[in-house]
């Protein structure tokens, strides 16, 4: 996949990673150097391994978590996604125990590639909307 650009590679990535749990997709598609910018309570911020353990965190908590990349911007080595994101809460959310809400926000996604690999992520989600929706916040 070294030979894709990077609006296609995140598209593919969000599509088959993120809503279709290929897990395994993993090893091939993000850099065992991976480093996130994205801040997930309890987990460490480098490496193939957290890249997997923030996937299963939204798995877990959200079973039907879908991610539908709305648009794609690429330059040179980033690509950037406005993506509309939807899940019911019907497992543990870092702590937050299932409310069996909707959830449908909006979220900002940045990868950086490096021979066709994720080197770092960026990411920004309506959080506040989020919590609203979760009845967190009224």
């Amino acid at each position: 996949m070294a030979d894709r650009d990077p609006a296609t590679l995140l598209r593919f990535i969000t599509t088959e990673i993120w809503c279709n749990r290929r897990y395994e997709l993993i090893d091939e598609l993000i850099s065992e150097d991976f480093v996130d910018h994205i801040e997930v309570q309890g987990l460490d911020r480098s490496g193939r391994a957290r890249y997997l353990a923030s996937a299963r965190v939204v798995h877990d908590a959200f079973s039907d978590y879908r991610e539908e990349a709305e648009f794609v911007v690429a330059e040179r080595d980033l690509a950037v996604s406005h993506a509309r994101i939807t899940g019911t809460h019907d497992g543990d959310l870092m702590g937050l125990l299932p409310t069996g809400r909707t959830v449908d926000y909006n979220a900002i996604g940045i990868l950086r590639f490096a021979d066709g690999v994720v080197i770092e992520r960026w990411g920004f989600g309506d959080s506040l909307k989020q919590m609203h929706q979760l009845g967190i916040l009224d």
